[in-house]
């Protein structure tokens, strides 16, 4: 009886000792995968990062492509598929959103609030439907945040509100580096939905908006950058624009009889300055994404580079 006691014993600890080596060796294996994965990976994005300064010489290059985006993303997808399997791209024009860091420009050493940008951004709010009461408030906290004095607007906030809080990553005093900082600000809260996705954070302080790349989608930009303009206007604009597009301000009024008055040709470009890549890359079953957001340039093109949107 003994005997069968420790056999039975012993043949348990056998079933289970084998089950535990069963679960460490597949864990093993999952673990050995995911790491030859995310190397491989590494290696595919290092190449494709590498072959980005050729993307980026080929969109200054070709008018055709630089004054047609989606034209462009195919293009490239195309010239993609042949160099890397399992890679595909999506660009969009970082050109037609309402630069945060415009908020501001540059006076002698410094930074200062820049009033007539901030009425444009006001348009924005409005026609986003922000509430009113709310954009005071987020116009003086951007001035504020990205200013270089250290004096608070009526409805602002200045430096050591952000400095002190150790929950919130400002570095006050410069430019945004990216918009998600602007949800440090405070406000708006649960209602920043309604501008974020037409809002960016560029390494520069000018309002700059590519017509080749107007659409319904990003009118709201437009419309608060150029207030006499209507939406019937609008609609115009993107109906008549050409296969190769606009190219000068001359040549988009003679397509839509639009009065040349209503324009702010300061404000209007014909191609995009900066573009966002997303890049998907699959290997197997995997996907592995990522992002670069790069200036329209022969040199020092990279503005930044994340895995995040």
């Amino acid at each position: 009886m003994k005997r069968g006691f420790v056999l039975i014993s012993t043949l348990a600890l056998i079933v289970i000792l084998s089950f535990v080596v069963l679960i460490i060796s597949r864990t093993i294996y999952t673990d050995t995968l995911r790491t030859t994965f995310y190397a491989e990976s590494m290696e595919k994005r290092i190449q494709i990062i590498n072959y980005e300064s050729l993307l980026v010489d080929l969109l200054i290059d070709n008018s055709t492509l630089n004054r047609n985006l989606l034209f462009a993303e195919n293009e490239i997808n195309l010239i993609l598929k042949d160099k890397f399997d399992g890679l595909s791209v999506s660009i969009e024009d970082y050109s037609t959103c309402f630069n945060l860091n415009s908020l501001v420009k540059p006076f002698q050493n410094i930074y200062i609030k820049n009033e007539v940008h901030g009425e444009l951004f006001e348009n924005f709010l409005e026609l986003s439907q922000v509430e009113k009461i709310y954009h005071n408030e987020l116009i003086n906290r951007l001035y504020d945040a990205i200013d270089t004095d250290s004096l608070p607007e009526t409805y602002g906030a200045e430096d050591l509100f952000y400095v002190s809080n150790g929950e919130l990553s400002l570095s006050p005093d410069d430019l945004f580096i990216h918009k998600s900082q602007i949800k440090n600000l405070q406000t708006l809260n649960n209602n920043l939905f309604q501008i974020y996705d037409d809002i960016c954070a560029l390494p520069e302080n000018e309002i700059k908006f590519n017509i080749n790349s107007l659409s319904i989608d990003n009118a709201k930009v437009f419309l608060s950058l150029f207030p006499d303009i209507t939406l019937k206007e609008v609609e115009l604009i993107i109906l008549n624009r050409p296969e190769n597009g606009y190219v000068t301000l001359k040549n988009l009024v003679d397509y839509t009889n639009i009065d040349s008055e209503k324009l702010n040709k300061s404000f209007i470009i014909f191609k995009p300055e900066f573009i966002k890549i997303k890049y998907m890359l699959q290997l197997e079953n995997q996907m592995f994404n990522f992002i670069s957001l790069l200036k329209l340039q022969r040199n020092n093109f990279v503005v930044y580079r994340t895995i995040s949107v």
